[in-house]
């Protein structure tokens, strides 16, 4: 029995741990693709606008895509949502961790992002943004959770439900 987080790290662990963040990584960068270009197209973007929009979503995304399929599977853990939960309630729990989560770190970036561009963090635009990605959460953190799920299961990974990091790693490491 392994004892400590370095035995840990030094054993099988990574490996799975790698591959459940790379599928989630992968995913919030696809579904991001697809969906914030049509976002991107719909708040009057132009090509070379919404590549910039991408092309910046990505870097973070990359950043933040396996701490949110972490996150997802708190809040289900938390909630005690599970696999065979009825769909309007693991609905409500995409829901509930696409806001807690993504609607923040979006305020974020577009304060970050106007910090770079105007030389101050626009609090204003920041609320507005937190508003925004808030207001169409309904249609964005469900969909989402479930593409994630769906691609989850495409590389023989549990879903959120189930709890793919909690499988990897000891109890005391990831207590729930």
């Amino acid at each position: 029995m392994r004892d400590s987080l370095e035995e840990i790290i030094e054993g099988q662990a990574p490996s799975a741990l790698g591959k459940v963040a790379a599928v989630d990584i992968a995913g919030t960068i696809s579904y991001s693709l697809v969906v914030g270009s049509l976002l991107d197209y719909a708040s009057g973007l132009g090509f070379a606008g919404i590549v910039a929009s991408r092309s910046i979503a990505t870097v973070f995304n990359t950043i933040t895509g396996g701490p949110y399929g972490w996150w997802r599977e708190k809040v289900h853990s938390w909630t005690k949502t599970r696999e065979e939960s009825p769909r309007v309630r693991k609905t409500l729990i995409d829901l509930l961790a696409f806001n807690t989560f993504q609607a923040p770190f979006y305020s974020l970036i577009v304060g970050l992002s106007s910090y770079l561009t105007e030389g101050k963090a626009d609090t204003e635009k920041m609320v507005h943004a937190a508003s925004y990605i808030s207001g169409i959460s309904p249609f964005i953190g469900p969909t989402m959770g479930w593409y994630l799920d769906r691609l989850r299961k495409v590389f023989g990974i549990a879903s959120a439900a189930k709890g793919a990091y909690k499988q990897h790693v000891r109890d005391d490491i990831y207590p729930t």
